[in-house]
């Protein structure tokens, strides 16, 4: 994954993982966010309306995967 990731000319510390509330209040939801050089992000959804416990092992699995940073937010905080 990292030499395709790599080959394709994308640095690995473009990502970053975010765990948000859901707007339910009661669950999280999980973003792989990638950062180009504008300053624009694309966002994929890699798990939605989980538990705290699902969102944590999740977030975990797919920063060690992109080498990404996790940032933890609450539903009513600005993701900017």
């Amino acid at each position: 994954m990292v030499a395709w990731v790599e080959a394709m000319g994308v640095s690995m510390s473009n990502f970053v993982v975010r765990v948000t509330s859901h707007f339910c209040g009661r669950a999280y939801n999980v973003d792989l966010v990638r950062w180009d050089k504008g300053g624009s992000g694309m966002k994929v959804c890699k798990a939605f309306n989980v538990s705290r416990e699902e969102a944590d092992k999740e977030a975990l699995r797919v920063a060690e995967l992109y080498d990404a940073t996790v940032e933890r937010y609450k539903h009513d905080q600005t993701l900017a």
